[in-house]
């Protein structure tokens, strides 16, 4: 758990929110469609403006999202580099039916993505 910032207890968005060395983790809970996808755009513009480094999304309490997310991380993508953890089944198959798989890379760990995402710069 990240423990820097709370933005949701427990609902939909971002549930936890902090820097991991020299990366920011953005954790994100639930089903993630068009009525909260909001929310992880101004969890997201707030990081962007406080933090200058490469941030990670960590999808493992995410049971549902949409192409409304793949979207917001090409966004992001576009201003700082962009790693995700905790991906499952349906969100590698999302990535890989949209072709963002090669630019949105995920990783096994906060660590490993910190790792890649710093060496990447």
């Amino acid at each position: 758990m990240y423990s820097q910032q709370q933005h949701d207890e427990g609902g939909t968005g971002v549930s936890a929110s902090a820097q991991w060395g020299s990366v920011w983790v953005m954790e994100l809970r639930g089903e993630l469609d068009l009525a909260f996808i909001d929310r992880v755009e101004r969890a997201t513009a707030q990081v962007l403006r406080l933090f200058p480094g490469p941030l990670v999304y960590d999808l493992q309490h995410l049971n549902f999202a949409d192409s409304l997310l793949v979207n917001h991380l090409l966004a992001t993508r576009r201003q700082r580099p962009v790693g995700l953890i905790g991906t499952n089944r349906y969100v590698d198959r999302m990535l890989e039916v949209t072709g963002t798989a090669a630019v949105l890379p995920t990783f096994a760990s906060p660590e490993a993505a910190e790792a890649g995402l710093t060496r990447a710069r």
